[in-house]
């Protein structure tokens, strides 16, 4: 959908920015529940968070004490020769093929059925060959002598291969933290993860919540609430722009691409930043609550609700290209400094993101890759499929009603970045890594009814290739 230019002059606007992508038609897992759909499908960049200075923890008495992993991994170097890329869609590579049936596999994630040699994606299963010019194993159509599609890469950590995108760095979001997610932090820094939700008898709710001004919650149906239990493979087609499924938010915040939880072991206790101000994360435990499913769920209905962006919503011209789209409003009053959620979602390197997973990734931190020879650090994002992801953000326009810039000002949540040290789910058991907990806290008072809106934090470049 093209944007429409304001009247005259460098406009201040918010919007809800998603590059726009062709969907690939593919239908979502049929355990999926029902989702809310506002519209096409365009492809937009991931995010990242804010938090500098970090503080206070102390390390789980059961959980190990090793350094956490990094992996490097070989990426294949391209050649000027090299096949060049389809520009076909992810979906058309997708293929039926019963492989799972042929277990063990004659390699790592490699299946040959009927002459055909097939491997397995996040997405399901694709045919696949060797590029004849630089033996990279690529995505191959049936009709196809020698394959075309995306360069594939192995990933050891969840046993799958990924397709490559060759298109240079992943466009996330951020929350722009000062303080590396590699910086180590003293055992003092940690606190154990204790998890533990709200006595609703507290006195606290008086403070935060006014049951006149909030929204009735729809009660969560049988297929919700199995879902909310099922380990579910993660697949970019069924988290799509535009898609929602409120399920979602009782899933624990971190897994990985086998929907498996990557349960949180040790939560820093504080992030400073250099103005002073400071946030604590005791609000955000009630969130990261294992198999809390439903009750979790109901933290963010009872604060957030997800609704069709309409005419009446459009502050100025360049924001037209919302309506039909998604935006979240406040279900109650929301007090500042009020913690309404976590940025929730599936791990994935930043490296195996294709464009349309893009639309709702935020950095969660880096990792060590090679590229080309060369080792380097490569970004770690989470894409989200919560309540938290599909808030909207402000750019500054200009007089066509193209976006220029990321708006400095203008927003009334922040997210912050807590480190935390997780379990990531392997072959072997699990492997303990530190990332970035994204945690979304109000910068003022919220009235009922009222968007919420952040910082994706992305750059002037960032936003030329998203717009160009």
């Amino acid at each position: 959908m093209p944007l429409k230019p304001p009247s005259k002059g460098a406009v201040t606007s918010d919007v809800h920015t998603r590059p726009t992508t062709t969907p690939d038609g593919h239908t979502s897992p049929a355990q999926t529940p029902p989702r809310t759909d506002f519209g096409p499908a365009t492809a937009m960049p991931s995010r990242s968070s804010s938090a500098p200075g970090g503080s206070a923890l102390t390390l789980d008495a059961d959980a190990p004490s090793s350094t956490p992993t990094v992996a490097v991994r070989q990426t294949p170097s391209s050649s000027s020769t090299a096949t060049k890329a389809d520009q076909r869609p992810w979906a058309d590579y997708l293929s039926n093929a019963p492989i799972r049936l042929l277990r063990p596999a004659e390699a790592p994630g490699l299946w040959t059925l009927k002459g055909r040699r097939y491997a397995e994606v996040p997405d399901g299963v694709v045919q696949v060959g060797e590029d004849p010019l630089t033996g990279q194993l690529r995505a191959k159509l049936a009709s196809q002598l020698n394959p075309k599609g995306p360069v594939l890469v192995w990933d050891p950590d969840v046993d799958l291969w990924h397709p490559l995108e060759e298109s240079g760095s992943p466009i996330l979001r951020s929350n722009r933290r000062k303080s590396s997610v590699e910086t180590p932090l003293s055992d003092d820094e940690f606190e154990m993860a204790l998890e533990f939700l709200p006595d609703r008898s507290q006195t606290v709710d008086d403070v935060f919540e006014m049951a006149s001004e909030s929204m009735p919650i729809q009660p969560y149906t049988a297929q919700e609430l199995s879902f909310m239990r099922q380990e579910v493979r993660y697949t970019s087609l069924s988290n799509q722009r535009g898609s929602y499924n409120r399920a979602n938010n009782g899933k624990y915040p971190l897994r990985d691409s086998l929907g498996r939880p990557v349960r949180i072991r040790t939560l820093q206790n504080k992030v400073t930043f250099d103005s002073g101000e400071t946030y604590t994360s005791e609000q955000i435990k009630p969130y990261i609550k294992f198999e809390g499913y439903e009750t979790v769920a109901r933290l963010y209905e009872e604060k957030l609700q997800l609704r069709q962006f309409t005419e009446a919503d459009v502050r100025v011209p360049g924001e037209r290209a919302l309506i039909g789209q998604s935006m979240v409003v406040a279900n109650r009053r929301i007090a500042k400094g009020e913690v309404v959620g976590v940025y929730g979602g599936t791990i994935r390197s930043g490296r195996f993101l294709l464009p349309a997973e893009q639309v709702f990734s935020m950095t969660i931190g880096m990792d060590v890759v090679l590229r080309s020879g060369q080792l380097g650090p490569g970004p770690i994002a989470v894409v989200g499929d919560n309540i938290i992801s599909r808030l909207n953000t402000h750019f500054i326009y200009d007089d066509t009603g193209k976006p220029l810039r990321q708006a400095p000002d203008g927003y009334n949540i922040n997210l912050i970045g807590f480190k935390v040290e997780a379990d990531l789910p392997n072959s072997d058991g699990v492997t303990r890594k530190t990332y970035l907990l994204n945690s979304a806290f109000a910068l003022e008072d919220i009235p009922a009814g009222t968007e919420l809106r952040w910082n994706y934090n992305y750059s002037d470049e960032d936003i030329g290739l998203l717009f160009s």
